[in-house]
């Protein structure tokens, strides 16, 4: 539910992952990664759906997004315009997660590979992908960012802010499928569950087994 997050103190844990700059200098997002938007298109086009998609399309944005081509970087509103319409789809959120596991399986082969496969080898745990989350976050977006607080052994609580797209409850389940992704590469299971959210910013409790 969106709503006004309590901000966290020494109490919840050690920061492990701090924002790339100070909470109040985070500026939202100018602009977001095509290969985001392409991958999500599609999963969406694996399941028919492109029919009831376009229409959905803010038609000021339409030709952006559905000719754009991978790897170049979109206005943050191609990518609102994007995630609206795909909330418009109304998915469950089993399924919103399950396609943000699709796009993670194909963005995190194309945006962390040497990195996951570095780790991989030296016998890492799941905090070293944690470590990551930034590295990932700004392949995808030019603004806000990522912090991650250890609560336990294996237990995060991870927080994204100033990014607009955190209104819309499509994206925050399918980025929790795109995160749970990248943790599973160096565990059994990972548990992402949403704690709260407001416009801007959202968190997370992250464990694994």
């Amino acid at each position: 539910m969106v709503g006004v997050l309590r901000r966290l103190d020494e109490g919840d844990g050690e920061i492990v992952v701090p924002f790339p700059v100070p909470r109040e200098q985070l500026q939202p997002p100018r602009h977001i990664r095509s290969t985001l938007i392409a991958s999500s298109l599609r999963s969406i086009r694996d399941r028919g759906l492109s029919d009831a998609y376009t229409p959905l399309l803010d038609p000021g944005w339409k030709t952006t997004i559905l000719e754009s081509v991978a790897g170049v970087w979109l206005p943050a509103a191609a990518g609102l315009a994007h995630y609206r319409a795909c909330e418009a789809l109304a998915f469950s959120p089993l399924e919103q997660l399950a396609i943000g596991r699709e796009v993670g399986d194909r963005l995190h082969g194309t945006f962390l590979g040497t990195m996951i496969r570095a780790a991989r080898g030296a016998g890492v745990t799941p905090w070293t992908a944690l470590s990551y989350i930034n590295k990932l976050y700004e392949r995808l977006f030019d603004g806000g960012g990522c912090s991650v607080i250890k609560t336990g052994p294996k237990d995060a609580l991870m927080e994204m802010a100033q990014n607009p797209l955190v209104a819309i409850p499509y994206f925050r389940h399918a980025v929790r499928g795109l995160w749970q992704v990248a943790i599973e590469l160096f565990c059994r299971k990972a548990y992402l569950l949403e704690v709260d959210a407001t416009e801007t910013e959202c968190r997370m409790t992250v464990s694994w087994a």
